[in-house]
């Protein structure tokens, strides 16, 4: 009973802690490839990516809520009670990304002064908050329906789902970021637009999996 129950745990945390790995791995390497374009760079993302930070506060509250009630469904095998309670969170994660979206866009120099005087660093922030706006739909859904897929037994999927998201993020960085294979160079605006693509990507191949199990 104990080792079954051990396996059952480390099923489970392994590919969790592999994911936040992997996360981690893409914010080193934007800051590494950012760091070799200027400072400046550099420095506006990191300002910017409060916002990011903010976002995701929310968003993990609301996602530890769904965990808890998806979890508790899909073992007493309620498949309706589980919709119900992921389609509610997502109901909320939803507004709440397109509120995040619209002032990134519509007012990202009055963001950036939350952070700083400096008009370089605004400047180069607000051309990174009008294109990662866009992900932050992307990342909410995706965050809400792999909460579904952890707590029904399919955490190793999510964790091969974020390994695609990682390794696509950092090759658009590399093309987008210098301007490689014909792509012009867009520099910190790059780096959002890697973002970008690699959460939809992320969110595309999500649904499929749901789809089919």
């Amino acid at each position: 009973m104990g080792n079954e129950f051990t396996n059952k745990i480390l099923k489970l945390a392994l590919p969790i802690t592999a994911q936040q790995f992997m996360l981690a791995l893409v914010s080193a390497c934007d800051a590494f490839m950012l760091g070799g374009l200027n400072q400046n760079s550099l420095s506006a993302v990191s300002l910017a990516s409060q916002i990011s930070f903010v976002f995701n506060l929310i968003l993990t509250a609301l996602t530890i809520g769904e965990n808890m009630f998806v979890a508790q469904y899909y073992g007493k095998r309620d498949f309706d009670g589980l919709r119900t309670s992921a389609g509610l969170v997502l109901r909320y994660v939803f507004i709440i990304s397109i509120l995040f979206l619209l002032a990134t866009f519509f007012i990202p120099e009055t963001l950036m002064r939350l952070f700083t005087n400096d008009t370089i660093l605004i400047d180069y922030g607000i051309k990174y908050l009008k294109v990662i706006g866009l992900s932050y739909i992307f990342s909410g859904v995706l965050q809400v329906l792999q909460g579904i897929l952890k707590n029904c037994g399919y955490a190793g999927r999510c964790t091969i789902i974020s390994a695609v998201v990682v390794c696509v993020n950092i090759i658009l960085n590399v093309i987008l970021i210098y301007g490689y294979m014909g792509f012009p160079r867009m520099e910190i605006a790059g780096s959002a637009l890697a973002t970008v693509i690699a959460n939809g990507l992320g969110l595309v191949i999500t649904i499929y999996i749901l789809y089919l199990k």
